[in-house]
């Protein structure tokens, strides 16, 4: 492929114009994120403290997702064989 010195700047000028817009933008981000959680935080997450909230040991203990569960078992399985349009038509009827 023939590229002529021309379009080869004029990329050129494209991509330093992107790089430039791109610089001024992540600027604005950073200046935001101290804006809003102090100078010295690098991201929103700096200053978070996460705590016993919610700790791992009740992630890994506790089911928080019912349709995981035992007894959905057999319906899960039922749905799964079901074809597509019907599934499609029970998931939009149910949503």
């Amino acid at each position: 492929m023939n590229v002529d010195a021309a379009e080869l700047a004029r990329r050129k000028h494209a991509l330093d114009l992107l790089a430039a817009r791109d610089s001024e933008i992540g600027e604005r981000a950073k200046l935001r994120v101290a804006n809003i959680y102090g100078p010295n935080a690098t991201s929103s997450l700096d200053n978070y403290d996460f705590g016993d909230s919610f700790a791992k040991l009740d992630q890994v203990s506790r089911r928080v997702d019912w349709v995981h569960q035992n007894w959905l078992r057999p319906i899960r399985l039922i749905y799964r064989f079901i074809p597509k349009p019907i599934r499609f038509a029970i998931k939009k009827l149910f949503s």
